[in-house]
């Protein structure tokens, strides 16, 4: 019998892999959790203080990991007398035939919501005014999951359930071509797994080159805006401001807004997309003004009481994804089955994480997933 360090190790100590290390533990997987930079680090997707939660998706395939991930959550808040996350309520505006659509998944699973005429949304939010092209869902479940803490959560969970983690400690190179084992190197050592799992975010291409198909790892403008007079301040915190997606469909544009967690006083609303990130996976120096210009004309247009002249603060995240949009979650077609994948999440992956890790430990275990995971399936793109 061969000698191993570890059932599986995980590398990139994101949320992804933070809940795919503690839900491997827990299975009973001796798991090692590698990260290259320091925990909680701001160098990649998982950092900042608040994030979007919501059953409320144009592909159904994600409510049960929505739902899976509400019952975890829900589960490790009483275990440790912790707040990890505020229901808000979610408001998606559209111009097109999106919440249509959206309101036929979540009565799929019989999912509590609203849809709402566009002139209607001001009744229910007073910092909205939208005409009668637009229309609106609400989806009550809807609200801010606080990142940090989330993330913090996890890892501290698996390191009581007895998981290593080895910060600031980069992999170097790994073997799969071995008999029932493989071999791992980083800048400080060498072990081996059973299975090992890549949850590394935007360095998914730098370590995967198997993946055949074009990933463009980007860089977003994290964009803060405060009120427009202190009198309405009070409408931007998460007592009264929802978290928000916005689809223009025929300017093809689409942004997201959150109360002001991350900055008292300023709501975060951006654009969603961005410039391409440097060879090295940093963020560009030169940025394009329009990831401003854009949010800052659709406040302009429909939250009067922001205001629109410039944000207050701009930050930065590494957003990666498929071509499709979607997760890829599994096993490598032309690898190895013992090598696992959890990737291609920014944007939308935060809230599912719990769902994502479970299913990517129970695969390392050998094991049916609780949440049918075959939609985000790497073969999907296999030529």
């Amino acid at each position: 019998m061969t000698s191993l360090d570890y059932d599986v190790i995980v590398v990139g100590a994101g949320i992804f892999g933070s809940c795919t290390a503690y839900h491997c533990q827990k299975l009973g997987l001796k798991t090692l959790l590698l990260e290259q930079f320091k925990l909680g680090h701001s160098n990649g997707s998982s950092h900042g203080f608040s994030r979007i939660t919501r059953y409320a998706h144009e592909e159904v395939e994600y409510v049960p990991l929505v739902s899976d991930a509400y019952a975890q959550v829900d589960e490790l808040e009483k275990k440790r007398n912790e707040k990890l996350w505020k229901q808000t309520g979610l408001l998606w505006v559209s111009t097109g035939g999106e919440i249509d659509k959206i309101s036929s998944n979540l009565k799929t699973h019989n999912i509590e919501h609203e849809v709402v005429r566009g002139s209607k949304i001001h009744e229910k939010y007073p910092q909205f005014q939208f005409g009668e092209e637009w229309q609106g869902l609400i989806d009550p479940k809807g609200g801010v999951i606080y990142a940090n803490k989330w993330l913090h959560a996890f890892q501290d969970e698996f390191v009581q359930l007895g998981g290593v983690v080895h910060e600031e400690e980069e992999l170097i190179s790994y073997n799969d071509q071995l008999q029932n084992k493989i071999e791992v190197k980083t800048n400080k050592g060498s072990y081996s797994s059973r299975k090992i799992i890549f949850t590394v975010g935007s360095w998914i291409t730098k370590l995967l080159p198997e993946l055949d198909f074009k990933i463009d790892p980007i860089s977003i403008s994290v964009c803060y805006w405060k009120a427009a007079e202190e009198k309405y301040s009070q409408l931007l915190n998460d007592d009264h401001f929802p978290v928000v997606i916005a689809q223009e469909m025929e300017l093809k544009e689409f942004h997201y807004a959150l109360p002001d967690n991350d900055h008292q006083g300023s709501i975060k609303f951006c654009y969603h997309a961005g410039d391409t990130l440097t060879a090295d996976f940093q963020h560009p120096e030169k940025r394009s003004q329009s990831m401003i210009d854009l949010p800052a004309e659709f406040i302009k247009k429909h939250l009067p009481v922001v205001d629109h002249k410039a944000p207050s603060h701009v930050d930065f995240c590494k957003y990666t994804n498929s071509p499709d949009d979607h997760y890829l979650i599994g096993p490598i077609p032309s690898k190895n089955p013992n090598v696992l994948v959890g990737g291609c999440g920014c944007g939308s992956g935060f809230k599912v994480s719990p769902g994502i890790g479970r299913a990517l430990a129970e695969m390392a275990a050998d094991k049916p997933t609780t949440v049918d995971v075959s939609f985000f399936s790497v073969s999907r793109f296999q030529k």
